[in-house]
């Protein structure tokens, strides 16, 4: 019952409030929940159930905390899910590169769809998770911890994942393009006549950049998969 004031950190960290939203729920100060946090003071038992009521846990886990194999348990099948997902990307990577090869010799159109299923899409994911996977597994060893939940934080979330959805929705014209183009190439669409990429100047030259860059240095797609996990993405 010691760590009662961990235990609340814990748990409000898990649900992904700030400290100034758990206050608000429970119609205390933020001083009064740092205070409960850090055992300066301990709330009594009527306040004990309306924290756990807002944390949407039990009283017992204010009381003593979460069984500790049970969250590892939790964690590690979510490190285990990352770990799937990126085998399975290795294995796309692998297959297409000798049919891409073959295309890009033929002149085919497929060229298109595959090159930008490959270097713009399926590289940065892999990197991406893998970034995220690195710091799971070094928190489930103990290494690191994620950060105390700020106020910033979701705004942080909200800016990194509208940053993911502008790359995807700049991809989805070569992505869309290419496929059109392998349907009207099954279809006997003459070649002369099969649709192109739009040929909007600053969007061309934004793509041809975006890929060239990502695929002299996919590694760089690290960096915003380990800010989603210190982001707290998904919620823990």
């Amino acid at each position: 019952m010691r760590d009662i004031g961990k235990n609340i950190r814990t748990l409000r960290e898990k649900k992904g409030m700030t400290q100034e939203e758990l206050a608000q729920a429970l119609f205390v100060t933020r001083q009064t929940v740092s205070n409960y946090e850090t055992g300066r003071s301990r709330p009594d038992i009527e306040m004990l159930a309306r924290i756990a009521q807002a944390l949407e846990a039990d009283v017992n886990q204010v009381l003593y905390g979460l069984p500790v194999d049970q969250d590892k348990q939790r964690e590690a099948k979510r490190l285990a899910v990352g770990c799937l997902t990126l085998a399975a990307i290795f294995l796309l990577l692998m297959l297409p590169a000798p049919l891409l090869n073959e295309m890009l010799k033929r002149g085919n159109v497929g060229a298109v769809l595959v090159t930008a299923l490959t270097n713009g899409l399926l590289r940065p994911a892999l990197w991406l998770i893998l970034g995220w996977c690195a710091l799971q597994g070094l928190w489930l060893l103990r290494v690191i911890r994620p950060p105390e939940e700020r106020t910033w934080m979701a705004w942080a979330r909200r800016g990194v994942l509208l940053l993911m959805a502008v790359y995807v929705v700049l991809l989805l014209p070569p992505l869309v393009v290419g496929l059109i183009q392998v349907i009207q190439t099954a279809l006997g669409v003459p070649y002369d006549a099969l649709v192109e990429v739009p040929q909007i100047p600053a969007y061309i030259w934004l793509m041809n950049r975006q890929l060239v860059f990502l695929v002299l240095r996919p590694q760089i797609c690290a960096i915003p998969g380990a800010a989603l996990w210190l982001l707290g993405v998904p919620k823990r």
